[in-house]
């Protein structure tokens, strides 16, 4: 278990709600996005920002994993990291585009990290819920991270129990 530094935390999270661009604002919630990861055992951020050969769909965070015993053994060696810094929470069709990216890739896993989350909106919440059980049927998990839970880890071990925690939800509640 290897310690976070909560300070810096909150202030890369006041620094990417604070700069005068959204620009700037999104990509210090990346920078926070790759602290968060590359501080886990086994964990490399591979490339940042990166167009596919199209010049269709950016990612925003690629991680490769060593797979190392105290780190994500049970993810991928690829896994793909989407950073959404919005001042609202996210809805389903932006879930459905980060979940088409990860499916376009071959890969098996990915991880929406949104400031406020998705929307709590009934009917909204209900169909990104239909489309993360969409893509669990073609074996693909999708999980959200926000603001909140990125706020409460205190070390890498509150951050690997919570995408284990964020998975079995996932699969158990379909």
């Amino acid at each position: 278990m290897i310690p976070y530094d909560t300070a810096k935390i909150n202030q890369m999270i006041n620094e990417s709600q604070s700069s005068s661009t959204t620009y700037d604002n999104g990509r210090k919630f990346e920078d926070l996005a790759c602290y968060l990861f590359e501080t886990i055992p086994g964990i490399t951020i591979a490339k940042r920002n990166a167009m596919n050969q199209y010049d269709t769909e950016e990612v925003d965070v690629s991680i490769w994993n060593d797979k190392h015993q105290d780190g994500l053994p049970f993810i991928n060696n690829i896994f793909l990291v989407e950073c959404k810094n919005w001042s609202s929470s996210v809805g389903s069709v932006d879930v459905n585009w980060f979940a088409t990216k990860v499916e376009d890739r071959g890969l098996d896993f990915g991880v929406l990290l949104a400031t406020n989350g998705i929307t709590k909106e009934t009917d909204e919440i209900k169909r990104a819920q239909s489309i993360l059980s969409g893509y669990l049927r073609k074996h693909i998990r999708i999980i959200v991270i926000d603001k909140e839970e990125i706020l409460s880890l205190v070390n890498t071990y509150d951050m690997i129990n919570l995408i284990k925690n964020k998975i079995c939800e996932l699969v158990v509640n379909g």
